[in-house]
């Protein structure tokens, strides 16, 4: 998406913190914050998901397949991050404050 050329060994910084913000961040806020205390510097033999049990490993999987989706239909970066919002973004939920007493 970044038109990036780069070797498996050098690739750049920031697709690390890409993981972090739309993987392991938007499973839920608490998991990345939680990893980043456990395995500061994650390195060969030493990554995040190595950290997660069972069932957080399983998330891990389904997170990672719907944002390999949403990345497979964009075109560069700003398409994927505003996809993105749309699809994993909680903030933007719409809450009904009504009293529902009124309609029965």
């Amino acid at each position: 998406m970044e038109g990036v050329r780069y070797s498996p060994r050098h690739r750049p910084i920031r697709w690390g913190k890409y993981v972090m913000k739309f993987v392991y961040d938007s499973i839920d806020g608490d998991v990345g914050k939680r990893l980043r205390e456990l395995n500061p510097a994650p390195h060969y033999r030493q990554n995040h998901h190595q950290w997660l049990r069972e069932y957080g490993r399983d998330k891990l999987h389904r997170q990672l397949g719907g944002v390999i989706a949403i990345m497979k239909d964009c075109r560069d970066m700003d398409e994927f991050r505003a996809k993105f919002k749309r699809v994993f973004d909680r903030s933007d939920q719409l809450s009904f404050d009504f009293d529902w007493a009124e309609l029965i």
